[in-house]
This record gives structure tokens, sequence and C-alpha cells, in this order.
């Protein structure tokens, strides 16, 4: 069973040490940043290993980045419905679509994509 933690897991690793939370921050942008794949796509990824494992609070970061990037909750139920039979269940998939569902009924109706941080902030 999935712990439930109280800030996200990047933030437990900047107060333990913040030279670190650093350096991961640094290699996830460079990731990011060092191949053919835009921001957007690279999100689009990131929600989807989430939801496959299960891990909502990160799932939600990484999915209101993507809504301030333009991204459409159809593209996101997209991206984690592709990972069916692959990397998912059903369930995992249908928990997600539910995550994506709250965040469309919260979100502002004009995200700016300057409000989107860097990846490793999850």
């Amino acid at each position: 069973m999935a712990e439930i933690l109280s800030q996200l897991p990047s933030e437990y690793l900047m107060e333990h040490s913040p030279q670190a939370g650093a350096a991961l921050r640094e290699l996830r942008d460079a990731l990011v940043s060092s191949g053919p794949l835009d921001r957007r796509t690279c999100e689009l990824i990131v929600i989807a290993g989430l939801a496959t494992e299960g891990f909502e609070d990160s799932f939600k970061v990484h999915a209101r980045r993507l809504i301030a990037l333009g991204a459409t909750p159809e593209e996101m139920k997209h991206a984690v419905a592709v990972t069916l039979g692959a990397s998912s269940v059903l369930f995992q998939v249908a928990r997600a679509i539910t995550w994506i569902d709250e965040l469309s009924e919260a979100a502002p109706p004009d995200s700016d994509p300057s409000d989107a941080r860097s990846t490793a902030d999850q």
C-alpha cells in the first residue's frame, strides 16, 4: 500500500539535502531539454507513468503543469488510456481519469504556461 506523504517527494529531498534536491531538479530539466520531445509531450509521458504507479499527488502536480501548457483534459486522458494493457490495468486508468476530471473542474479557465515549474517538482 502506498504511503501518504504530507509534501511532494522532491520537497523531502530538498529539506534533507538542498544540494541533492537542486541536482535532481537540474537532472530532470536536462532530461526534458536534451531530446526532441517538447515539454508538453514529456509531461504527458510523466503523467502516464505516475498514473500507472498510482501516485495521485505527483500526478496532479504534473497535470496542472499540462493545463498551464495548454493541454486539454482529453489529451491527458488519452495519454493515460494508452497505458492500458501495456503497463496499467483498467482500475489505474479509471482512477487517473477521475483525477483529471477533478483538476478540470477546479482549474481556472485561462492558466498561464509560465506557471509550469520544473519537472523535478514531483
